[in-house]
């Protein structure tokens, strides 16, 4: 009834109190076959699968189902709920006629109305069965305690089911006259159930006092003896129930869960009870001694909220004669680092050590988000026939889909192993609501009577109940021989068949036998024998088959019974010892094997499985005889040394390096040894030096290893004890963007041998480092300007450039020599541009060239002059491209830093007038690369011809400095540099203009030449033009003269 101040609510949501939230993973299978199991179904919306158990009767074992909200034939009751016999095999379910009677009615002034309502009360919420009797509750059945009032109170009640539900009772223990409020008006009576194993009843009804909870026992017998269904109030004589507690117990929910068991010595069973809010919300379980309901022992949880007892299970996990407690903790979260907490659920496992004396709780974790594991907990028994009992866990909420799974934990002499051997995942999606498939289990059964205890799991959102069934588990012990175990390859005492080929060869002896509970006498496996079996796919395998020539080979093998040791022989011959490399690691030959399920024909039956811990593969080893003494191992002293041609390197250079390296043996014999050099980002490998006496030349391979880069050089198998010598390994660096100050080499000799298989690791270290030889150059075009202009006149205010005056560029070329480059440059222009606010070079355009960016601390061409961009003439275009025109660029148009004439013009620059200034960043320039700025402006003449015939010279200056260079390597000081360009103003001597008549010019040509002749006639008459003759050249003559006369004659 409801009490003054207090607002009363049914327990009816708890039972859906973890259906709210959810989500996904999955796992292998072991022994619950997956593929046979029995599905039963419900009708829709009837939470058909919300309670399930074994019914044992007559020696066959059924199922039973609980759907606490499916409709009956009782007449004028809503969803009253139902309870299902489902036999198996499978068949159709039928529901178990608990009670078809209406709601029992009373007279109340004069008119007849109901004194209970059965309508909602969730008949079948809890369904349990021991040694055929069935007990089934309706937590929610209301009764009306007093009589005079409407109003009802949620007791709960519950129906005993005897011999093959031929005979029921009613059991109502919370449902009184008492109308106190602190009474167990809201008992809520089979809120959960459990039997005793002498078969007496155990009820939890979390509601009563306030919701502080209860537990109460009974017989079977009693309630079954002298039953009357009109006797509503029948108290039982051996009925005991716990009391109301002080009020700091409200709300602590008793009796949540219940389970029985035995923890104080003295073979009579204690039960357990869950109380998920005790404990200021912590949860605990307590032991309650059978013989009085008085408290013994309790188990606290760990974390608010975590609904920590919300179900409890008892179990012998690690068979050692003691029963352990199973608690869920279905909302527990989950704290990793600052994360926000996740609700994964726990389950805790306190293992019985002695009477009253429990280990510290192994706990299981659950993985999935809202999945919440742990609201299930199910003794299975011995699932896979190992001697310890295995335990299932219900996550109704977790997986794809939110469709449940139910985890399978295999039981050791310690407790639960950590991981799940199999995860049963849900089949049914989400509908209205999720399937909640685990939301429910039952096991240590079995149904299909193979001696493996089966599982029951419902998923009451999907109207579903799966039945699980065990699978016989076959243990095989399977061996491996080999003789000899090493191998001689000189050995050579076998022949090829169909070949003169002698090999060396030895032989593989395996041997099976197995056993296990419920297998028939004759099994089958299929067998795959493996050679040298730790090769990688594709290496050269060392042994083959001497039949086969094959190193793997497949075979069946069959065992007639139990126990029988089956052999069978195989040869195995060693390839010959040029064909691999490979003489020290041993070779392995393993023995896989799986049971070939086709011998199994039987429809109904499971098939068997083999041992989910047991390998199924069986390895040895055997070895090769090498030269290194008596014991057969080879123990070398490597050592390495190594230099560089080369300790440092500039940016923008060829920069090959050869690396002179020195490996040598001072020990035994070193097999399959190889120099190993891991190669910096920065360099690639360009071969092995072959003209060079000295060195000797390796067989190299470039090699990608783990994402790092290496060469790989064969030193010889084996690298024979004394070896010595030099070789040299050449590599090209280029790629610096990324480089530091140095690369390194990273050297090392390994081989296969097991003791002492590598040499000293040497590292070589090469200096980078960034240089670059900046120059900037550049010109006047014209050099000079000839004042005054001819045939120009000034403008008060021009329009076109021409009324300006004549055009002067200035064009500057930033050129990178190298070899480094360069990727930010700063570059200045002061432009003399007025004096006294008169205009000197007026700017018009810039231009640039290149990767060049400017801009100027003023406007330029205020007055919108108009102008031209001329193409540039080729010589030009050829000096902005880097070309060299000697006739263009003359040495005294260039300007470089080199020491002025001595002049009398006064100079015009930044010092003494005001300037433009123009300032550019220079992008990146490599090697023979240039950027040029080009200034194109008019002298304003005007300025000058207001000082007549004084001689000026305009100077802009241009400064530039490197900032940065493309590398992380930068050097100590960057490259920075100026020039000034220099125009010239001259003034022309002054003229006096007049025109020469025609007629003065011709006579003076005439007058010119009359006197030449005079002159010329003159100096002939006087002898000038007579040439003076030596005596002995007359002499001569004549002699010549006479021999000419005398050889005429």
């Amino acid at each position: 009834m409801l009490a003054p101040g207090r607002r009363w609510e049914p327990l009816a949501p708890l039972l859906l109190l973890l259906s709210g939230m959810l989500r996904p993973p999955g796992l292998a299978a072991f022994n619950l076959d997956e593929e046979k199991l029995t599905v039963y179904s419900g009708p829709e919306s009837s939470y058909f699968g919300y309670a399930v158990d074994f019914h044992h009767y007559a020696g066959a074992v059924s199922v039973l189902v609980g759907a606490p909200k499916a409709n009956t034939t009782q007449p004028d009751i809503q969803e009253g709920g139902a309870v299902y016999y489902c036999p198996w095999p499978a068949a159709e379910c039928k529901q178990i006629p608990f009670d078809t009677t209406n709601n029992r009615k009373i007279k109340v002034n004069s008119t007849r109305e109901p004194i209970e309502f059965k309508s909602n009360q969730w008949f079948g919420a809890t369904v349990k069965a021991h040694k055929g009797k069935v007990v089934a509750c309706a937590p929610l059945y209301h009764w009306r305690t007093l009589k005079a009032t409407p109003e009802k109170d949620p007791v709960g009640t519950c129906y005993v089911a005897i011999q093959n539900f031929s005979a029921y009772a009613e059991y109502s223990p919370c449902r009184n006259s008492n109308a106190d409020p602190e009474g167990q008006g809201f008992c809520q009576a089979g809120f959960s159930l459990d039997f005793y194993k002498n078969g007496d009843l155990i009820v939890g009804g979390p509601g009563s006092f306030y919701w502080q909870g209860q537990v109460i026992t009974t017989s079977i017998a009693d309630i079954i003896t002298d039953y009357s269904f009109k006797d509503i109030l029948r108290k039982l004589t051996r009925e005991k129930q716990t009391g109301v507690a002080p009020p700091i117990y409200d709300d602590n929910y008793l009796g949540y869960s219940v389970a029985a068991g035995e923890f104080t010595g003295d073979l009579e069973q204690e039960l357990v009870a869950g109380v998920p809010r005790g404990a200021q919300n912590f949860g605990y379980v307590s032991i309650i001694n059978s013989t009085d309901l008085t408290f013994i022992q309790n188990f606290t949880g760990e974390q608010m909220a975590s609904y920590f007892g919300y179900t409890v299970a008892v179990s012998d996990v690690n068979s050692d004669g003691l029963d352990d407690i199973l608690v869920g903790a279905p909302l527990f979260m989950e704290r990793e680092f600052e994360s926000k907490p996740k609700e994964v659920g726990q389950v805790y496992l306190y293992l019985q050590e002695s009477a009253f004396y429990f280990r510290d709780a192994q706990i299981l974790s659950g993985t999935e988000v809202f999945g919440r594991f742990g609201s299930a907990i199910a003794h299975l028994g011995d699932l896979n026939q190992d001697g310890y009992n295995d335990i299932a866990i219900g996550a109704p909420f977790a997986g794809e889909d939110r469709r449940g799974k139910v985890l399978i934990y295999n039981g050791h002499r310690n407790g639960l192993n950590a991981n799940p051997s199999q995860v049963l995942n849900g089949a049914w999606a989400s509908q209205s609501m999720p399937a909640g498939f685990g939301f429910t289990l039952r096991g240590d059964s079995d149904i299909d009577k193979n001696d493996y205890p089966d599982l029951i799991v419902g998923a009451f959102g999907a109207g579903k109940v799966a039945v699980y069934r065990a699978r016989p588990v076959v243990t095989v012990d399977a061996q491996l021989m080999l003789h000899p175990m090493t191998v001689n390859p000189d050995n050579k005492t076998c022949q090829l068949p169909g070949s003169m080929i002698m090999v060396a060869c030895f032989t593989v002896r395996i041997c099976v036998a197995f056993e296990g509970q419920s297998i028939s006498d004759k099994i089958a496996l299929q067998a795959e024998l493996q050679l040298d079996s730790l090769k990688q796919k594709g290496a050269v395998k060392r042994t083959l088959f001497f039949d086969y020539h094959q190193s793997h080979h497949f075979f069946p093998i069959v065992i007639e019974r139990q126990k029988q040791l089956h052999c069978r022989d195989f040869v195995v011959y060693l390839r010959d010892e040029t064909e691999f490399r490979d003489k020290l690691s041993p070779i392995s030959v393993s023995l896989n094997y799986s049971l070939d399920e086709s011998i199994f024909v039987d429809d109904l039956a499971v098939k068997p499985i083999l041992n989910y811990y047991q390998e199924s593969t069986v390895r040895e080893q055997a070895y090769i005889l090498v030269d290194c003494g008596e014991d057969n191992m080879c123990i070398p002293d490597l050592k390495l040394s190594a230099t560089p041609d080369k300790y440092q390197l500039i940016i923008g250079e060829e920069n090959c390096v050869m690396l002179i390296i020195n490996p040598r043996n001072d020990g035994e014999g070193a097999y399959e040894a190889e120099l190993h050099i891991k190669i910096p980002p920065e360099a690639d490998y360009t071969g092995v030096e072959r003209n060079h006496k000295a060195l000797r030349v390796l067989s190299c391979d470039y090699k990608m290893e783990n994402e790092t880069r290496m060469v790989v050089c064969d030193l010889g198998n084996p690298m024979v004890a004394g070896t010595n010598f030099s070789t040299g390994i050449r590599f090209s660096v280029q790629h610096f963007e990324n480089a530091d100050f140095s690369i390194k080499f990273e050297l090392q000799v390994k081989s296969s041998n097991k003791v002492k298989p590598t040499s000293n690791l040497v590292n070589l270290e090469i200096n980078i480092s960034a240089v670059a030889q900046v120059q900037i150059i550049g010109v006047s075009r014209p050099p000079q300007i000839v004042l005054p202009l001819h045939n120009w006149e000034p403008k008060d205010e021009p329009t076109k450039e021409e009324d300006v005056g004549p055009l002067v560029e200035h064009i500057y070329e930033l050129y990178n020599i190298g070899p480094s480059a360069i990727n930010e440059t700063l570059l200045h222009v002061g432009w003399p541009a007025s004096s006294q606010l008169e205009p000197l070079l007026y700017i018009l355009h810039i231009q640039t060239h290149g990767p060049l960016q400017c801009q100027t601390s003023s406007a330029i061409n205020i007055l919108q002059i108009k102008f031209a961009i001329p193409q540039d003439t080729p010589e030009l275009t050829a000096f902005l491209h880097n070309s060299t025109i000697p006739h263009y660029v003359g040495r005294r148009d260039v300007t470089i830093v080199e020491p002025q004439r001595k002049s009398y013009a006064k100079i015009l620059n930044c010092t003494n007038v005001k300037c433009l200034i123009i300032s550019c960043t220079v992008g990146q320039l490599e090697r023979g690369k240039s950027a040029t700025l080009k200034i194109r402006s008019r002298l304003w003449v005007q300025t000058f011809l207001q000082r007549n015939n004084y001689q000026y010279t305009l100077s802009s200056n241009v400064s530039f400095e490197v900032k940065k260079m493309p590398y992380k390597v930068q050097p100590a000081k960057h490259p920075e540099g100026s020039i000034a360009i220099r125009t010239s103003i001259i003034w022309a001597t002054p003229n006096v203009s007049f025109v020469i008549p025609l007629w003065v010019i011709i006579l003076a040509i005439l007058l010119g030449l009359l006197v030449l002749a005079i002159l010329t006639l003159a100096l002939w008459k006087c002898g000038f033009f007579d040439r003076a003759r030596p005596p002995q050249d007359d002499m001569a003559d004549r002699e010549q003269l006479t021999n000419d006369k005398t050889t005429d004659a």
